[in-house]
């Protein structure tokens, strides 16, 4: 499963200050927003006001433009592949 959120820096900090889960509306959603095709949809996208015009419209979401420059991360969360586990058990123990 892929996670989106949009992650929150305060102008000129490199670290993020928090974020908010933005994986319900969906990849497509997400990737037409943004521009990108889905099949490529993967790293860190700067959210520019156009984007934040959108976004803003979410229940819950609020941008400080001023204030924050703000990404959207896109993570592959680990996902257990069938059989993937008992081969790697296999080759380690011989």
């Amino acid at each position: 499963m892929t996670r989106y959120a949009v992650e929150r820096y305060r102008k000129g900090e490199d670290l993020p200050e928090g974020d908010t889960d933005v994986t319900a509306l969906g990849s497509r959603f997400l990737a037409d927003l943004f521009g990108c095709p889905l099949g490529q949809f993967v790293n860190v996208y700067a959210v520019e006001p156009r984007h934040a015009d959108v976004l803003v419209t979410l229940p819950g979401l609020v941008l400080d433009l001023d204030a924050y420059d703000y990404f959207l991360s896109v993570t592959a969360e680990d996902i257990d592949v069938p059989g993937e586990a008992a081969a790697t058990d296999k080759e380690t123990l011989g």
